[in-house]
C-alpha cells in the first residue's frame, strides 16, 4: 500500500544504499537486472509514472527474480524498482526462493491499477502515488523503495474504509499461512535482514504488505548520516528529533 513509512534513526545503524547501477543490464545474484525498455516507459507513463513523479524514469530498473507459487513450482516475473536498490531486491527474492516463502504473483503495477493488484494478490514495486498515511507526501512506492508482497493476504488498514482490499478482512489475523508476513514468519526475517522495515509494526495503521528499504546518505554524500520520514532527508540525523507523519 501507498505509505510514507515508518519513521526510523539511521545514523547509528550503518545501513547503507547500494551504489548507483550503470545503465547497461548486469546480472545480480538472482536476476538480470535491465534499464526499463522503451516498451516499459510507454506502458508506464501516466499510469504508474507520470511527470512530477519524485524520480526520474531513467533511476528505475526491471529487477527478473524467480520466485516459488503458491502451487510449488518456480515462476519468473519482474518489478519495478529504484536502480539504487537493484541488487538488493535480486537477492532477497533469491533468498525468499530459497525459503520456500509462495508469492501468488510478481508484475508491474500498471498492468492492475492501484486496487486490482490488491485484489489479484500481486506483488508490486514501484507505482508513484501519494501517501495514504501522509496525503502530502510522495509514498515510498514513488521512489521504488518498497515492495508490496502478496497484498491480499497481507492486507492494509484503512481508518476510514477498514481493511484494504475490501474483500481482505478474512486475511488479517497473522496466523502463519502460507504468504502471509508476520515477525516470525520467513519474508519478515529476509526483508529485515536486508535492511527492510515492515509496515506491519505501524500499531494504528498496520500495513502487513508494504516493507520499504530504509537507506543512508542523499546519493551525492553516501557518508552523512539523516533520518528517514518518509524518504526525507533531515541532516544530522543521528541527534534530530523525528518529525510527525
Amino acid at each position: 500500500m501507498a505509505k510514507v513509512g515508518v519513521k526510523v534513526r539511521l545514523g547509528a545503524m550503518g545501513i547503507t544504499v547500494a551504489a548507483a547501477l550503470g545503465m547497461a543490464a548486469q546480472t545480480a545474484a538472482a536476476g538480470t537486472i535491465a534499464p526499463l525498455t522503451e516498451a516499459q516507459r510507454t506502458a508506464m507513463t501516466g499510469i504508474a509514472w507520470k511527470p512530477g513523479c519524485p524520480v526520474a524514469l531513467d533511476d528505475l530498473v526491471s529487477v527478473a527474480v524467480t520466485y516459488q507459487g503458491f502451487d510449488g513450482k518456480a515462476h519468473d516475473g519482474a518489478l519495478v524498482v529504484n536502480k539504487r536498490i537493484a541488487n538488493d531486491v535480486a537477492s532477497l527474492f533469491a533468498d525468499l526462493y530459497a525459503a520456500h516463502f509462495p508469492v501468488n504473483r510478481v508484475d508491474s503495477w500498471e498492468k492492475y491499477g492501484s486496487t486490482i493488484y490488491a485484489e489479484q494478490n500481486i506483488t508490486v514495486g514501484f507505482y508513484c502515488e501519494k501517501a495514504d498515511d501522509a496525503p502530502n507526501e510522495w509514498s515510498s512506492h514513488a521512489y521504488g523503495m518498497a515492495i508490496d508482497i502478496n497484498p491480499l493476504i497481507n492486507p492494509f488498514l484503512d481508518l476510514q474504509h477498514n481493511w484494504w482490499p475490501k474483500v481482505a478482512a478474512q486475511y488479517t489475523p497473522r496466523d502463519g499461512a502460507p504468504g502471509k508476513v508476520s515477525p516470525q514468519g520467513a519474508a519478515f526475517q529476509i526483508f529485515t535482514r536486508h535492511g527492510w522495515i515492515w509496515g506491519g509494526f505501524d500499531a494504528g495503521v498496520p500495513d502487513y504488505m508494504h516493507f520499504m528499504k530504509v537507506t543512508v546518505g542523499d546519493g551525492a554524500r553516501m557518508d552523512r548520516p539523516y533520518e528517514v520520514t518518509g524518504l526525507r532527508y533531515i541532516p544530522g540525523g543521528a541527534t534530530e528529533t523525528a518529525q510527525p507523519k
